[in-house]
């Protein structure tokens, strides 16, 4: 297979053109604002084109692995990525004043606050987590690995509620024992909205398959 698949994105006209006397518009001129404002009424009535580019199959299925996020396909996220028309016009409005400004001068700045944002997230993300077992950012992995243990070692002492179920997951998920054993502290505790009961697993089609366990709940549902 090719490393490249081909992909397909609308785009216009190029937006700079000659003027009437096959001279590019100058826009520091007397009419060049008012010639701007012509070429960009004129540039986004163009209709849409369909145009192919290629696409490393690496980054198509990083992009593919995204779309599964909020059900689209990749080439869907792509067209979400790219500026829309008011971008467009105001990047345009921009080079007015600093013709040599570069669309990817402008691109490079959402880049980097798209990764500032997902580092914040990740970094919020973990410290929660940690928390939950008591740790922080400024423990170790061996501080780390023994907390786990010992919220698993707790959860296997409540015998007079056993959770089978849920710590045979929690076992191979540290995100889930991580929220497993708050949801079972806030139980524990007599947190509003939190309960450890007994709970039907099955469907009443599955007949005498039915069976019922110890459960930790959150807001009447199963964590």
């Amino acid at each position: 297979m090719s490393p490249f698949l081909c992909l397909f994105v609308c785009r216009a006209r190029p937006f700079f053109r000659p003027c009437p006397a096959g001279l590019p518009v100058d826009f520091y001129g007397p009419t060049g604002y008012k010639a701007a404002k012509c070429l960009l009424k004129d540039w986004t009535m163009v209709k849409s084109k369909r145009v192919a580019f290629y696409l490393e199959e690496e980054w198509l299925k990083a992009l593919a692995g995204l779309a599964g996020t909020f059900g689209v396909s990749a080439d869907e996220v792509i067209r979400r990525s790219l500026p829309d028309v008011a971008v467009s016009e105001l990047f345009f409005r921009c080079k007015i004043f600093l013709s040599d400004l570069r669309w990817d001068e402008v691109s490079e700045v959402g880049r980097t606050a798209i990764r500032e944002h997902l580092r914040a997230v990740y970094m919020k993300g973990l410290q929660a987590h940690l928390a939950r077992f008591g740790a922080s950012l400024e423990s170790t992995s061996d501080e780390v690995e023994t907390a786990k243990k010992r919220a698993l070692e707790e959860l296997r002492a409540d015998t007079a509620h056993p959770l089978h179920a849920q710590i045979a997951k929690a076992q191979d998920d540290s995100i889930y024992l991580g929220c497993l054993y708050d949801a079972w502290k806030h139980a524990r505790a007599g947190t509003p909205g939190y309960a450890i009961a007994q709970v039907d697993v099955g469907s009443k089609a599955d007949g005498p398959n039915v069976a019922t366990v110890w459960a930790v709940l959150k807001d009447n549902k199963v964590v």
